[in-house]
């Protein structure tokens, strides 16, 4: 941390951001060290109560000043900042960011906010403001180097209004092995969601319609591996999960309306026009909801 008084960081960003103010903070007034403290661990937990103070009473328009604040914190500090305090400090905002916004929240409106205003990176991985891809801890811990992406974690808890977000978005169509969100959906155990805009939904439905909207995506679905899954001793949380599997995906030839779905869109995420571009598509309507996933 001595290295980084050295450093005026209200000149890397724009004055008022919340981020910037927060390095600044951390800079002026370090935590005391405690024999065998180090590193994040001496201002990680002011950062998550500034963030989590924000983050609980934040509305929409507050929301996206924060990440506006945050992509433009991040663009202009990566060179100004000592880099490994840098990627500490980032790390823990990522976490603290996808923590409240995904299992505190859970919140549609919050998440399409937020693919709204990084969609721009969201097809290079390794970019630090590609956040959908970045991973968080579901339950609060201090150690944020390590945790699960945000699509994983829906699909475990089976939030389908948001999931639906995050595939007409592509995201499960970026993914390496799509088969292992289908199997998550199915096969992983059931938990109570913690969230501030909590529902009382009945988690199979709620599967069941996720499992639908992955139908919608994917070209195929392998039956035979789920199936496999079973003999294993695993339970799929819906028993009929068969039904909600058109035979399209499995044994009999995909439809070509569908194909030609997969086609379009494809296109327009290597754009980075998924699915706002979609509307601008000189075709019905009705087709138009078709791309994105709405049927």
């Amino acid at each position: 941390m001595s290295d980084l008084c050295r450093l005026n960081c209200k000149a890397c960003c724009q004055k008022n951001n919340i981020f910037i103010d927060l390095v600044d903070r951390i800079v002026r007034r370090p935590s005391l060290q405690f024999p065998g403290q180090w590193g994040y661990q001496c201002y990680e937990p002011r950062v998550y109560r500034t963030l989590a103070k924000i983050l609980r009473h934040v509305d929409l328009d507050g929301f996206d000043i924060l990440i506006s604040d945050y992509i433009t914190f991040v663009k202009r500090s990566e060179y100004r900042l000592e880099k490994h305090f840098n990627h500490e400090f980032t790390e823990i905002c990522v976490n603290t960011i996808l923590y409240w916004v995904f299992a505190r929240k859970g919140n549609s409106k919050f998440v399409e906010l937020l693919l709204q205003k990084t969609r721009d990176y969201i097809q290079d991985r390794s970019c630090s403001l590609a956040l959908i891809w970045r991973t968080f801890t579901p339950v609060y811990c201090p150690s944020p180097l390590s945790g699960i992406t945000p699509l994983l974690y829906v699909a475990q808890t089976r939030q389908s209004s948001i999931l639906k977000i995050l595939l007409q978005y592509g995201i499960l169509e970026m993914e390496k092995k799509p088969i292992n969100i289908v199997f998550t959906i199915l096969f992983y155990p059931s938990r109570v969601r913690i969230m501030d805009d909590h529902e009382l939904i009945d988690i199979h439905e709620d599967a069941k319609r996720c499992l639908q909207l992955c139908t919608r995506v994917l070209s195929s679905i392998p039956v035979t591996e789920i199936k496999t899954q079973q003999t294993f001793g695993r339970h799929p949380i819906i028993s009929d999960w068969l039904d909600y599997i058109p035979s399209t995906r499995d044994k009999e030839p995909c439809e070509l309306l569908h194909l030609c779905r997969l086609a379009i869109r494809n296109q327009l995420l290597t754009k980075t026009q998924l699915p706002s571009g979609i509307v601008f598509l000189p075709i019905p309507i009705i087709l138009q909801h078709y791309l994105n996933l709405e049927t």
